[in-house]
């Protein structure tokens, strides 16, 4: 019973500490969001040397407190929003964030288009024409010779 209590005590505490774990904010969080300026890979995963200079930028600014959106606009004052992992959903850089939808929702309407047409065009029958009499013939005479 003891032993089951003692369990008990140990998860509620865990419990307790675990909201404040999750709200702390880690280099690799942010370098999730960032991409290092020489290799263009996410900054968490890359070890060039400008790279290891931003986490310990980062590292510097998580031990003053700053949030993690503090500390994002404080590398895109100094690298530029070509830092950022996702591009910012304002002026140009909208563009990216707009045409995947276009483009799918075109292909949507062009698939709705061509459908609707080919049902039309089957419908108003592009029948095979009739045999002449000649044809049959001939089509008999060949099918004859077939089956010996």
């Amino acid at each position: 019973m003891r032993r089951l209590a003692a369990v008990l005590l140990v998860g509620l505490i865990a419990l307790a500490m675990a909201p404040s774990a999750a709200l702390a904010l880690s280099v690799s969080e942010v370098g999730r969001e960032v991409r290092c300026p020489t290799c263009n890979t996410p900054l968490n995963v890359s070890d060039a040397p400008v790279a290891r200079d931003m986490k310990q930028y980062i590292a510097v600014r998580i031990d003053q407190g700053w949030t993690k959106s503090e500390i994002i606009d404080g590398l895109v004052d100094e690298f530029g929003s070509g830092v950022l992992a996702t591009p910012p959903k304002s002026g140009f850089d909208l563009v990216v964030w707009i045409a995947p939808a276009l483009a799918v929702a075109l292909g949507l309407v062009a698939i709705l288009v061509f459908t609707r047409a080919w049902a039309r065009r089957s419908r108003t029958g592009a029948h095979a024409p009739e045999a002449t009499p000649e044809d049959a013939a001939r089509l008999e005479d060949e099918l004859r010779r077939f089956r010996r």
